[in-house]
């Protein structure tokens, strides 16, 4: 499902609930000063997944199953799910046996697991969930259904619109509703993602342009690959190269780059040298006018350029260590190694992994709010 609304790089770029009692020992969000000196002790959890509105996923490797813990190490909801979502608007999405519900935060059941499928959880107030075959639903927090969806597939709200889906012989065309389950845009187009600061990208014979909420198409196909806006910004592919777009249809950074994110918090990260295909260029970070502020130096080779989340990004030197810079590009830690991964920080605290595939993970607070 993700595939059809994802813009591909090769195109574009249960039973109650109960709390449980503390498994591992509790203790606070370490600082990155004692995670660099190895002083930090680390959450005694065989995986944890992303952090999510202050919780995080984990796996427990005796029972095979997923439960939920805090950013001080504490067990919140038991091992005990087949498969769990992150937390989105206060509840997640949890699988047992071959059905999903919803569980909040203190691990209580909301909405009991009766569906086939579910998207990726509650945005704008509500959740595509799977009833059977050709049969879709949105529901509420409470779980009560707010309207069908008689399509192949459904998925999540964004900008108040959310991409459905009809099997056409072989393959399957997508469309829009609304949030009220007013069919917007019927489903025409063979790829698509989701809308923004309110356009959508779409694919028409071949190249990429832009609808508004009326389903008109705004900004003409002509790209290779477009990726939803932000703060004003969209990333698109011409000719092997990618540049930035405004709402108006108006290149505002001609396609130039080798590789390209989104923008987040003013800056956004541009591959120079190599080519679409490789690793062999360095990365460094635009601001909204297209200029290079932050300077290309930096390496993705087994490992993804960060965005910034929370005025930090996650990036690697070419020899392979990994740092935090700031949107100035001043490092704020230096971890002196490549065995370690930092995710997105959130409410001021980050997901450590160091060493990687020892299954030692760290909560690290953000040392911008510590200064």
């Amino acid at each position: 499902m993700k595939k059809r609304t994802s813009i591909l790089l090769a195109l574009a770029l249960t039973a109650s609930v109960s709390t449980a009692t503390i498994t591992p020992p509790t203790y606070a969000a370490d600082s990155a000063t004692s995670i660099v000196n190895g002083t930090a002790k680390p959450a005694n959890y065989a995986m944890l997944s992303n952090l999510s509105e202050g919780l995080v996923s984990f796996w427990d490797s005796k029972t095979t199953l997923f439960g939920y813990a805090n950013t001080n190490g504490k067990t919140v909801i038991k091992a005990q799910y087949d498969e769990v979502k992150p937390f989105s608007e206060g509840l997640a999405a949890v699988q047992k046996g071959s059905l999903w519900g919803f569980v909040d935060k203190t691990g209580k059941v909301v909405v009991k697991p009766k569906y086939q499928q579910v998207g990726q959880g509650f945005s704008e107030g509500l959740a595509a969930v799977k009833i059977s075959a050709g049969k879709w639903a949105y529901i509420d927090k409470t779980g009560k259904t707010a309207f069908a969806a008689a399509y192949d597939e459904a998925h999540d709200f964004s900008d108040g619109m959310a991409a459905v889906w009809k099997k056409k012989g072989n393959s399957y065309v997508g469309g829009f509703i609304d949030a009220k389950g007013k069919e917007i845009v019927k489903p025409q187009y063979a790829m698509l993602n989701v809308y923004s600061e309110g356009l959508a990208p779409i694919m028409q014979n071949g190249k990429w342009g832009y609808i508004d909420k009326k389903g008109k198409v705004v900004i003409k196909p002509q790209f290779d690959g477009a990726a939803p806006f932000s703060e004003g910004l969209a990333l698109f592919l011409q000719n092997g190269k990618y540049g930035y777009v405004n709402t108006k249809g108006k290149v505002i950074v001609k396609a130039q780059y080798t590789g390209g994110q989104a923008f987040s918090e003013g800056r956004a990260a541009v591959k120079i040298g190599g080519s679409l295909s490789d690793r062999s260029g360095k990365w460094g970070y635009i601001g909204v006018t297209g200029k290079l502020v932050i300077p290309a130096q930096f390496s993705d080779e087994g490992a993804e350029i960060g965005s910034f989340k929370e005025g930090l990004a996650f990036v690697q030197r070419t020899d392979g260590t990994k740092l935090l810079i700031d949107r100035f590009g001043k490092t704020r830690v230096d971890f002196k190694t490549s065995e370690v991964k930092v995710g997105e920080f959130a409410d001021g605290v980050a997901l450590v992994n160091a060493p990687l595939g020892q299954s030692q993970f760290y909560f690290m607070k953000n040392p911008l709010n510590s200064k």
